[in-house]
């Protein structure tokens, strides 16, 4: 069987989680960030249709041990096309903050992908991708961004839709944040911005 290559965009620095800037403070968001891809690589390696998973970030996250390609700073979908013209066969991108994800859920995405050719899962709002599975050439347009769901599908008509609240449920805002914190798929001691007054 062909297996799959994982491909998991991460930001870093001062970009980590910015939108979470006004409930924890940076080093919070870096390490709730560490802790998610850190998560989310776990569940990957315990696919065992997934062959090689490679972390796209600008640089190497400590204390994980997986394959890094360098993010140049292109934007997302830039970087995306170029990756993939690296990687052979099987693609399957997934961005690095889905606390609830687990190995279920991208067993079930892949298959779904193998079935259609191609398969995309949205955010729980519908209008984001996060996650998009490619099971072969030629390369499509990566259309990652504001209401992404929606380019992904126009690119991919045929493309499976795959509804999974491990792939749907992504941590981008304070009340995602205290879902996930509720949820105990993140951990309650984030440090709370002493900035704030």
């Amino acid at each position: 069987m062909t297996q799959w290559t994982a491909l998991v965009p991460m930001k870093q620095g001062a970009d980590t989680k910015s939108r979470l800037a006004g409930a924890i403070d940076l080093p919070a968001r870096v390490a709730l960030a560490h802790a998610m891809v850190a998560h989310v690589l776990d569940c990957l390696r315990d696919v065992e249709a997934i062959g090689d998973v490679h972390l796209l970030a600008p640089a190497p996250e400590a204390g994980l041990d997986t394959a890094w390609l360098a993010d140049g700073g292109a934007g997302l979908n830039a970087e995306l096309a170029r990756a993939h013209a690296t990687i052979k066969g099987p693609l399957l991108i997934i961005h690095a903050d889905l606390p609830h994800l687990t190995p279920a859920d991208v067993s079930a995405l892949l298959a779904a992908a193998r079935d259609a050719g191609a398969a995309i899962a949205p955010d729980r709002h519908g209008r984001g991708t996060n996650a998009l599975a490619l099971t072969g050439d030629p390369p499509v347009a990566f259309a990652f961004g504001e209401d992404s769901f929606a380019r992904h599908m126009r690119l991919l008509p045929d493309a499976a839709i795959v509804r999974r609240p491990g792939l749907a449920r992504d941590l981008d805002t304070a009340e995602d944040l205290a879902e996930a914190r509720r949820a105990g798929v993140v951990a309650a001691g984030a440090r709370e911005d002493d900035t704030r007054s």
